[in-house]
Protein backbone atom coordinates (compact mmCIF):
# COMPACT_ATOMS: atom_id res chain seq x y z
CA UNK A 1 0.00 0.00 0.00
CA UNK A 2 1.10 3.61 -0.49
CA UNK A 3 1.68 5.29 2.87
CA UNK A 4 2.84 8.65 1.56
CA UNK A 5 2.54 10.33 -1.80
CA UNK A 6 5.93 11.06 -3.33
CA UNK A 7 7.00 14.68 -3.66
CA UNK A 8 8.72 16.28 -6.61
CA UNK A 9 12.03 16.18 -4.70
CA UNK A 10 11.56 12.44 -4.14
CA UNK A 11 11.27 12.10 -7.91
CA UNK A 12 14.31 14.34 -8.50
CA UNK A 13 16.49 12.34 -6.10
CA UNK A 14 15.27 9.01 -7.51
CA UNK A 15 16.08 10.27 -11.00
CA UNK A 16 19.49 11.48 -9.80
CA UNK A 17 20.25 8.08 -8.29
CA UNK A 18 19.13 6.35 -11.49
CA UNK A 19 21.57 8.55 -13.43
CA UNK A 20 24.36 7.79 -10.93
CA UNK A 21 23.83 4.05 -11.35
CA UNK A 22 23.75 4.29 -15.13
CA UNK A 23 27.01 6.26 -15.20
CA UNK A 24 28.83 3.97 -12.75
CA UNK A 25 28.70 6.35 -9.78
CA UNK A 26 26.76 4.00 -7.50
CA UNK A 27 23.94 4.64 -5.05
CA UNK A 28 23.31 8.04 -3.44
CA UNK A 29 24.30 7.95 0.26
CA UNK A 30 25.04 10.47 3.00
CA UNK A 31 26.85 10.24 6.34
CA UNK A 32 26.08 12.17 9.53
CA UNK A 33 28.60 12.18 12.38
CA UNK A 34 27.82 13.03 16.01
CA UNK A 35 30.93 13.51 18.14
CA UNK A 36 30.34 12.67 21.78
CA UNK A 37 32.31 13.35 24.94
CA UNK A 38 31.77 10.06 26.73
CA UNK A 39 30.05 6.77 26.00
CA UNK A 40 26.38 6.69 24.98
CA UNK A 41 24.10 4.34 26.90
CA UNK A 42 23.87 1.22 24.76
CA UNK A 43 20.47 0.10 26.03
CA UNK A 44 18.82 3.53 25.65
CA UNK A 45 20.27 3.98 22.16
CA UNK A 46 19.09 0.54 21.03
CA UNK A 47 15.59 1.14 22.43
CA UNK A 48 15.26 4.48 20.61
CA UNK A 49 16.64 2.92 17.40
CA UNK A 50 14.14 0.05 17.54
CA UNK A 51 11.25 2.42 18.24
CA UNK A 52 12.11 4.62 15.25
CA UNK A 53 12.02 1.54 12.99
CA UNK A 54 8.79 0.25 14.52
CA UNK A 55 6.99 3.60 14.11
CA UNK A 56 8.22 4.44 10.60
CA UNK A 57 7.40 1.82 7.96
CA UNK A 58 8.81 4.27 5.37
CA UNK A 59 12.16 2.65 6.21
CA UNK A 60 10.94 -0.40 4.32
CA UNK A 61 9.23 1.55 1.55
CA UNK A 62 10.04 1.69 -2.12
CA UNK A 63 9.23 4.39 -4.61
CA UNK A 64 6.82 3.06 -7.19
CA UNK A 65 4.71 4.59 -9.90
CA UNK A 66 1.00 4.32 -9.23
CA UNK A 67 -0.41 3.42 -12.62
CA UNK A 68 -3.77 4.90 -11.72
CA UNK A 69 -3.14 8.59 -12.22
CA UNK A 70 0.52 8.00 -13.20
CA UNK A 71 1.73 9.29 -9.82
CA UNK A 72 4.69 8.17 -7.74
CA UNK A 73 4.12 6.90 -4.21
CA UNK A 74 5.96 5.20 -1.37
CA UNK A 75 4.78 1.61 -0.93
CA UNK A 76 5.49 -0.68 2.00
CA UNK A 77 4.31 -3.91 3.53
CA UNK A 78 5.03 -2.65 7.04
CA UNK A 79 7.95 -1.95 9.40
CA UNK A 80 11.27 -3.67 8.84
CA UNK A 81 13.43 -5.07 11.67
CA UNK A 82 16.14 -2.61 12.69
CA UNK A 83 19.68 -3.61 11.80
CA UNK A 84 21.92 -4.07 14.86
CA UNK A 85 23.89 -1.03 15.99
CA UNK A 86 27.55 -1.79 15.22
CA UNK A 87 29.88 -1.08 18.16
CA UNK A 88 33.48 -0.95 16.99
CA UNK A 89 36.63 -1.64 18.96
CA UNK A 90 38.48 1.34 20.43
CA UNK A 91 40.80 3.21 18.09
CA UNK A 92 43.18 6.15 18.31
CA UNK A 93 41.25 8.52 16.04
CA UNK A 94 37.62 9.10 15.04
CA UNK A 95 36.45 7.34 11.87
CA UNK A 96 38.67 8.53 9.06
CA UNK A 97 38.39 9.24 5.36
CA UNK A 98 38.61 5.62 4.18
CA UNK A 99 35.75 4.45 6.40
CA UNK A 100 33.53 7.40 5.46
CA UNK A 101 34.30 6.96 1.75
CA UNK A 102 33.32 3.31 2.08
CA UNK A 103 29.97 4.25 3.67
CA UNK A 104 29.32 6.92 1.01
CA UNK A 105 29.51 4.05 -1.48
CA UNK A 106 26.97 2.05 0.53
CA UNK A 107 29.51 -0.46 1.83
CA UNK A 108 30.90 -1.72 5.11
CA UNK A 109 33.78 -4.07 5.81
CA UNK A 110 31.29 -6.93 5.48
CA UNK A 111 29.88 -5.89 2.09
CA UNK A 112 26.93 -3.88 0.79
CA UNK A 113 24.71 -2.12 3.34
CA UNK A 114 21.42 -3.99 3.51
CA UNK A 115 19.12 -1.25 4.86
CA UNK A 116 18.63 2.45 4.06
CA UNK A 117 19.67 3.49 7.57
CA UNK A 118 22.79 2.22 9.35
CA UNK A 119 24.21 3.17 12.76
CA UNK A 120 27.73 2.63 14.11
CA UNK A 121 29.52 3.75 17.26
CA UNK A 122 33.29 4.32 17.27
CA UNK A 123 35.16 4.72 20.59
CA UNK A 124 38.39 6.68 20.14
CA UNK A 125 41.12 8.49 22.04
CA UNK A 126 42.12 8.17 25.67
CA UNK A 127 39.37 10.40 27.09
CA UNK A 128 36.41 8.14 26.38
CA UNK A 129 35.25 10.02 23.26
CA UNK A 130 32.83 8.32 20.86
CA UNK A 131 31.53 9.07 17.37
CA UNK A 132 28.03 8.01 16.43
CA UNK A 133 27.83 7.60 12.66
CA UNK A 134 24.60 7.37 10.66
CA UNK A 135 24.76 6.26 7.03
CA UNK A 136 21.55 7.01 5.16
CA UNK A 137 20.05 6.58 1.71
CA UNK A 138 19.47 10.04 0.25
CA UNK A 139 16.45 8.83 -1.74
CA UNK A 140 14.64 8.37 1.59
CA UNK A 141 16.11 11.05 3.83
CA UNK A 142 17.36 14.63 3.60
CA UNK A 143 19.32 16.95 5.88
CA UNK A 144 16.19 18.15 7.68
CA UNK A 145 15.06 14.55 8.17
CA UNK A 146 18.44 13.61 9.66
CA UNK A 147 18.10 16.39 12.23
CA UNK A 148 14.58 15.20 13.15
CA UNK A 149 15.88 11.63 13.43
CA UNK A 150 18.66 12.74 15.79
CA UNK A 151 16.10 14.59 17.90
CA UNK A 152 14.07 11.36 18.23
CA UNK A 153 17.15 9.36 19.16
CA UNK A 154 18.14 11.99 21.74
CA UNK A 155 14.59 11.96 23.18
CA UNK A 156 14.69 8.18 23.51
CA UNK A 157 12.35 7.24 20.66
CA UNK A 158 9.09 8.21 18.97
CA UNK A 159 5.92 8.86 20.92
CA UNK A 160 3.87 7.92 17.89
CA UNK A 161 4.24 7.28 14.20
CA UNK A 162 4.12 9.71 11.28
CA UNK A 163 0.94 11.69 10.57
CA UNK A 164 -1.46 10.61 7.82
CA UNK A 165 -0.39 11.69 4.35
CA UNK A 166 -1.79 15.00 3.10
CA UNK A 167 -4.43 14.79 0.39
CA UNK A 168 -3.02 14.93 -3.11
CA UNK A 169 -4.12 17.71 -5.41
CA UNK A 170 -4.36 17.05 -9.11
CA UNK A 171 -3.88 19.84 -11.63
CA UNK A 172 -4.37 19.57 -15.39
CA UNK A 173 -1.12 19.61 -17.41
CA UNK A 174 -2.14 22.83 -19.15
CA UNK A 175 -2.37 24.75 -15.89
CA UNK A 176 0.93 23.28 -14.70
CA UNK A 177 2.59 24.29 -17.95
CA UNK A 178 1.37 27.90 -17.67
CA UNK A 179 2.69 28.11 -14.12
CA UNK A 180 6.04 26.58 -15.11
CA UNK A 181 6.51 28.63 -18.32
CA UNK A 182 8.34 31.64 -16.76
CA UNK A 183 10.92 29.30 -15.22
CA UNK A 184 11.28 27.37 -18.49
CA UNK A 185 12.00 30.66 -20.28
CA UNK A 186 14.57 31.61 -17.61
CA UNK A 187 16.30 28.23 -17.89
CA UNK A 188 16.50 28.73 -21.65
CA UNK A 189 18.08 32.16 -21.11
CA UNK A 190 20.62 30.60 -18.73
CA UNK A 191 21.50 27.93 -21.30
CA UNK A 192 22.08 30.64 -23.89
CA UNK A 193 24.27 32.67 -21.52
CA UNK A 194 26.30 29.65 -20.38
CA UNK A 195 26.61 27.96 -17.01
CA UNK A 196 29.41 25.70 -15.75
CA UNK A 197 29.91 23.50 -12.71
CA UNK A 198 33.15 21.87 -11.51
CA UNK A 199 32.83 19.45 -14.44
CA UNK A 200 32.89 19.91 -18.19
CA UNK A 201 32.43 17.48 -21.04
CA UNK A 202 35.46 15.25 -21.41
CA UNK A 203 36.22 14.99 -17.69
CA UNK A 204 35.62 11.53 -16.16
CA UNK A 205 32.35 10.92 -14.34
CA UNK A 206 33.31 7.97 -12.20
CA UNK A 207 35.40 8.23 -9.07
CA UNK A 208 35.22 7.84 -5.30
CA UNK A 209 33.27 10.30 -3.17
CA UNK A 210 35.74 12.78 -1.67
CA UNK A 211 35.22 15.43 1.01
CA UNK A 212 36.93 18.10 3.10
CA UNK A 213 35.64 19.27 6.48
CA UNK A 214 35.98 22.92 7.45
CA UNK A 215 35.30 23.03 11.19
CA UNK A 216 35.32 26.58 12.50
CA UNK A 217 36.42 27.19 16.07
CA UNK A 218 34.07 28.84 18.55
CA UNK A 219 35.82 32.19 17.95
CA UNK A 220 35.70 31.83 14.15
CA UNK A 221 32.04 30.81 14.30
CA UNK A 222 31.23 33.85 16.42
CA UNK A 223 32.88 36.11 13.85
CA UNK A 224 30.95 34.38 11.04
CA UNK A 225 27.61 34.79 12.81
CA UNK A 226 28.36 38.47 13.39
CA UNK A 227 29.07 38.90 9.67
CA UNK A 228 25.88 37.01 8.83
CA UNK A 229 23.74 39.33 11.00
CA UNK A 230 25.40 42.42 9.53
CA UNK A 231 24.78 41.30 5.94
CA UNK A 232 21.43 39.48 6.23
CA UNK A 233 19.80 40.44 9.50
CA UNK A 234 18.66 38.13 12.28
CA UNK A 235 16.15 35.94 10.46
CA UNK A 236 17.56 34.97 7.07
CA UNK A 237 20.72 32.89 6.77
CA UNK A 238 20.35 31.33 3.32
CA UNK A 239 21.80 34.24 1.24
CA UNK A 240 24.94 34.37 3.39
CA UNK A 241 25.89 30.71 3.01
CA UNK A 242 24.73 30.52 -0.61
CA UNK A 243 26.91 33.54 -1.46
CA UNK A 244 29.90 31.85 0.19
CA UNK A 245 29.28 28.70 -1.88
CA UNK A 246 28.83 30.64 -5.15
CA UNK A 247 32.04 32.60 -4.59
CA UNK A 248 33.94 29.38 -3.93
CA UNK A 249 32.77 27.98 -7.28
CA UNK A 250 33.65 31.26 -9.02
CA UNK A 251 37.18 30.99 -7.57
CA UNK A 252 37.47 27.46 -9.00
CA UNK A 253 36.44 28.73 -12.44
CA UNK A 254 38.97 31.58 -12.23
CA UNK A 255 41.82 29.24 -11.25
CA UNK A 256 41.04 27.03 -14.25
CA UNK A 257 40.57 29.91 -16.67
CA UNK A 258 36.95 28.93 -17.29
CA UNK A 259 34.23 31.45 -18.13
CA UNK A 260 30.77 30.89 -16.68
CA UNK A 261 28.63 34.04 -17.04
CA UNK A 262 25.98 32.62 -14.73
CA UNK A 263 25.94 30.34 -11.71
CA UNK A 264 22.82 28.23 -11.30
CA UNK A 265 22.07 27.39 -7.66
CA UNK A 266 19.30 24.90 -6.92
CA UNK A 267 18.44 25.63 -3.28
CA UNK A 268 16.14 23.66 -0.96
CA UNK A 269 13.08 25.63 0.15
CA UNK A 270 10.19 24.84 2.50
CA UNK A 271 7.00 25.08 0.47
CA UNK A 272 4.65 23.64 3.07
CA UNK A 273 4.46 22.96 6.78
CA UNK A 274 6.17 19.82 7.97
CA UNK A 275 5.36 17.71 11.01
CA UNK A 276 8.27 16.88 13.28
CA UNK A 277 7.15 13.26 13.05
CA UNK A 278 7.62 13.19 9.28
CA UNK A 279 11.26 12.11 9.29
CA UNK A 280 11.54 10.03 6.13
CA UNK A 281 10.79 11.19 2.61
CA UNK A 282 12.06 14.44 1.12
CA UNK A 283 9.52 17.21 1.49
CA UNK A 284 11.47 20.28 0.53
CA UNK A 285 10.86 22.10 -2.71
CA UNK A 286 13.56 23.66 -4.88
CA UNK A 287 14.30 27.30 -5.56
CA UNK A 288 16.41 27.89 -8.69
CA UNK A 289 18.52 31.05 -8.48
CA UNK A 290 20.51 32.38 -11.41
CA UNK A 291 23.45 34.51 -10.29
CA UNK A 292 25.65 36.71 -12.46
CA UNK A 293 29.26 35.64 -11.87
CA UNK A 294 30.42 39.24 -12.37
CA UNK A 295 28.34 40.34 -9.34
CA UNK A 296 30.24 38.13 -6.88
CA UNK A 297 33.40 40.20 -6.52
CA UNK A 298 33.24 40.47 -2.71
CA UNK A 299 31.11 38.71 -0.14
CA UNK A 300 29.17 41.92 0.57
CA UNK A 301 28.40 42.29 -3.16
CA UNK A 302 27.55 38.60 -3.49
CA UNK A 303 25.10 38.64 -0.56
CA UNK A 304 23.44 41.82 -1.86
CA UNK A 305 23.16 40.30 -5.34
CA UNK A 306 21.76 37.07 -3.96
CA UNK A 307 19.16 38.93 -1.91
CA UNK A 308 18.03 40.81 -5.03
CA UNK A 309 17.76 37.55 -7.00
CA UNK A 310 15.93 35.86 -4.14
CA UNK A 311 13.35 38.66 -3.88
CA UNK A 312 12.88 38.61 -7.64
CA UNK A 313 12.35 34.84 -7.55
CA UNK A 314 9.78 35.07 -4.77
CA UNK A 315 7.95 37.92 -6.50
CA UNK A 316 7.78 35.90 -9.73
CA UNK A 317 6.62 32.75 -7.90
CA UNK A 318 9.71 30.76 -8.89
CA UNK A 319 9.32 28.10 -6.15
CA UNK A 320 5.78 27.39 -7.32
CA UNK A 321 6.93 27.39 -10.97
CA UNK A 322 9.69 24.95 -10.04
CA UNK A 323 7.18 22.68 -8.32
CA UNK A 324 4.93 22.78 -11.40
CA UNK A 325 7.84 22.01 -13.72
CA UNK A 326 8.95 19.08 -11.57
CA UNK A 327 5.37 17.77 -11.44
CA UNK A 328 5.29 17.79 -15.24
CA UNK A 329 8.72 16.12 -15.35
CA UNK A 330 7.52 13.32 -13.04
CA UNK A 331 5.50 11.95 -15.96
CA UNK A 332 8.81 11.10 -17.66
CA UNK A 333 10.39 7.65 -17.21
CA UNK A 334 12.65 7.82 -14.15
CA UNK A 335 15.82 6.95 -16.05
CA UNK A 336 15.21 9.65 -18.69
CA UNK A 337 14.70 12.58 -16.33
CA UNK A 338 18.28 13.67 -15.66
CA UNK A 339 19.14 13.06 -19.30
CA UNK A 340 16.43 15.55 -20.27
CA UNK A 341 17.79 18.07 -17.74
CA UNK A 342 21.32 17.73 -19.11
CA UNK A 343 20.10 18.04 -22.68
CA UNK A 344 18.57 21.44 -21.91
CA UNK A 345 21.51 22.57 -19.69
CA UNK A 346 24.41 21.82 -22.07
CA UNK A 347 25.40 18.70 -20.19
CA UNK A 348 25.04 20.20 -16.72
CA UNK A 349 22.46 19.58 -13.97
CA UNK A 350 23.22 22.79 -12.04
CA UNK A 351 26.39 24.67 -11.08
CA UNK A 352 26.82 23.02 -7.68
CA UNK A 353 24.79 21.39 -4.95
CA UNK A 354 24.37 23.58 -1.88
CA UNK A 355 22.23 23.61 1.22
CA UNK A 356 22.35 25.13 4.68
CA UNK A 357 20.93 22.50 7.04
CA UNK A 358 20.71 24.95 9.92
CA UNK A 359 21.22 24.05 13.57
CA UNK A 360 21.47 20.40 14.53
CA UNK A 361 19.87 19.26 17.82
CA UNK A 362 18.81 22.77 18.78
CA UNK A 363 18.66 23.10 22.57
CA UNK A 364 19.87 19.52 23.10
CA UNK A 365 23.27 18.91 24.68
CA UNK A 366 23.16 15.09 25.06
CA UNK A 367 22.47 12.01 22.97
CA UNK A 368 22.20 8.63 24.65
CA UNK A 369 23.39 10.17 27.91
CA UNK A 370 26.67 11.43 26.41
CA UNK A 371 27.53 15.09 25.87
CA UNK A 372 27.41 16.21 22.23
CA UNK A 373 30.50 18.06 21.00
CA UNK A 374 29.63 18.58 17.32
CA UNK A 375 27.29 17.33 14.57
CA UNK A 376 27.76 17.57 10.80
CA UNK A 377 26.76 15.81 7.60
CA UNK A 378 28.94 14.61 4.72
CA UNK A 379 26.75 14.16 1.64
CA UNK A 380 27.97 12.54 -1.55
CA UNK A 381 27.49 14.31 -4.86
CA UNK A 382 27.28 13.14 -8.45
CA UNK A 383 29.14 14.26 -11.56
CA UNK A 384 27.96 16.60 -12.97
CA UNK A 385 28.05 18.98 -11.19
CA UNK A 386 30.69 17.13 -9.19
CA UNK A 387 30.86 19.65 -6.33
CA UNK A 388 28.74 20.33 -3.26
CA UNK A 389 29.23 22.87 -0.46
CA UNK A 390 27.07 22.29 2.62
CA UNK A 391 26.84 24.26 5.87
CA UNK A 392 25.40 23.53 9.32
CA UNK A 393 26.05 24.38 12.94
CA UNK A 394 25.75 22.88 16.39
CA UNK A 395 25.57 25.05 19.52
CA UNK A 396 26.94 28.04 17.60
CA UNK A 397 29.82 26.13 16.02
CA UNK A 398 29.79 26.15 12.20
CA UNK A 399 30.94 23.27 10.00
CA UNK A 400 31.17 23.39 6.20
CA UNK A 401 31.56 20.24 4.13
CA UNK A 402 33.08 20.47 0.67
CA UNK A 403 32.14 17.30 -1.22
CA UNK A 404 33.22 16.24 -4.68
CA UNK A 405 33.72 13.13 -6.75
CA UNK A 406 36.86 11.71 -8.30
CA UNK A 407 38.88 14.13 -10.40
CA UNK A 408 36.46 17.09 -10.20
CA UNK A 409 38.77 18.71 -7.63
CA UNK A 410 42.44 18.17 -6.80
CA UNK A 411 43.96 18.77 -3.39
CA UNK A 412 45.41 22.18 -4.30
CA UNK A 413 41.97 23.32 -5.46
CA UNK A 414 40.34 21.92 -2.34
CA UNK A 415 42.80 23.89 -0.20
CA UNK A 416 42.11 27.06 -2.19
CA UNK A 417 38.36 26.61 -1.72
CA UNK A 418 38.80 26.09 2.02
CA UNK A 419 40.89 29.26 2.25
CA UNK A 420 38.24 31.27 0.37
CA UNK A 421 35.37 29.82 2.44
CA UNK A 422 37.15 30.48 5.77
CA UNK A 423 38.04 34.01 4.67
CA UNK A 424 34.48 34.79 3.57
CA UNK A 425 32.94 33.37 6.73
CA UNK A 426 35.27 34.99 9.25
CA UNK A 427 36.39 38.14 7.39
CA UNK A 428 40.03 37.16 8.01
CA UNK A 429 42.08 37.06 4.81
Amino acid sequence: MSILPATTVDFFLAGLESFMRQSGQGTHWGVTLVRLKGRPDERALRQAWEEVHAQHPMLGARLKRQWRGWRWGWETSGPIPPPPIVWHAAQEQPPGVEIIQERLQGKSSEGELSTPLWMEVFPWGEEGCHSLMLTWRHALLDGTGVNLLLEKLAAGGCAHGPPPPPPTQSEPPGRLYRRAKPLMDRLQAMTTAGCLSAWIKGMPQRGRPEYRLIELSAEESSRALTRLRELCGDFMQMPFYAAVAARALRLLHERRGWSSPEIHLQLPTQLRGRSRELIFGNHMGSLPLFLEASALGSLDEAVAHLLVKYREAMKLGTPQASEALMTLASYLPLGAFIGAVRLTNRGQICSLFHSHTGTFLKGCSELGGAEVENVFTIPSVCTPPGLGIFASDYAGRITVTVAWRGDCLDQAEAEALEERIRSDLTGIA
